[in-house]
């Protein structure tokens, strides 16, 4: 049962919603354009060699990291420039989604859920000069490749953040990597968390590297660690880490 302030927060952001608004029509979009992204730039690939196959990895990690970046720098702190990213996250999402109460109870409850769609072309836009440097350095090959590994980590993004608000989880508890990004994202959603720790939200990776986890444990029981919270910190806080601002009962 969400709280007064939650319940509140909640009725004014569903009122401002646009009424033909339609969740499964806005994720059907979404993985329209990241699966004709990833279909395009695989039509593109011809005999790659294995070399070619290591930007695989590489764009990957670049891709969690810079996740990682995103919602800790920009997601989180009220940047020049980048106000809508930050009341949208922190002040919206942050209130329509608690640690105590992290779920949706509709589809049309999407609408916070997924990133608008835009964000998805901005994404693979970026992710296009990239592949055109790597082109130029590496291989044609090597440059649609690291296109279709940044396409499928944007729809493993999606994917991986609506297992972490949809309420019924009992396929979800079973299924690796997916449960563990789960207890790490509404773990975030926990006030006294959500500035400074649990920022990945794909593989628990960079937040592991840069010790931003609310674990103590390795990368690789990170990775697999699931509903655990044994290996939970008990000194969660970081030392010059940004407070929480102060959330009122308002739509963004």
């Amino acid at each position: 049962m969400a709280s007064p302030r939650t319940a509140a927060f909640r009725a004014a952001y569903r009122s401002q919603i646009a009424p033909l608004y339609n969740g499964l029509a806005h994720v059907a979009l979404i993985y329209l354009i990241g699966g004709a992204a990833l279909w395009y730039a695989i039509q593109h690939i011809h005999a790659p060699r294995w070399t070619d196959w290591l930007i695989v990895p590489i764009a990957a990690i670049g891709a969690n990291v810079f996740e990682w970046f995103l919602h800790a720098q920009i997601m989180h702190r009220p940047r020049r420039g980048f106000m809508g990213i930050y009341k949208r996250h922190t002040l919206a999402h942050h209130q329509f989604f608690t640690a105590q109460e992290p779920f949706h109870d509709s589809t049309r409850d999407f609408r916070i859920v997924f990133f608008p769609p835009y964000a998805l072309i901005g994404f693979l836009v970026m992710a296009a000069g990239l592949a055109w440097v790597t082109s130029l350095v590496w291989s044609a090959n090597a440059a649609w490749l690291l296109v279709c590994t940044a396409s499928g980590m944007y729809l493993n993004y999606e994917f991986f953040h609506w297992c972490c608000h949809v309420r019924d989880d009992r396929i979800i508890r079973f299924l690796p990597f997916a449960n563990t990004i789960r207890r790490h994202h509404i773990a975030h959603h926990d006030t006294s968390l959500m500035m400074h720790r649990n920022m990945n939200l794909t593989y628990p990776f960079a937040d592991w590297l840069f010790g931003t986890s609310d674990l103590d444990r390795g990368l690789l029981g990170h990775l697999f660690n699931g509903y655990d919270t044994r290996f939970v910190k008990t000194a969660r806080k970081p030392r010059g880490s940004v407070e929480a601002p102060s959330l009122v009962p308002a739509a963004e």
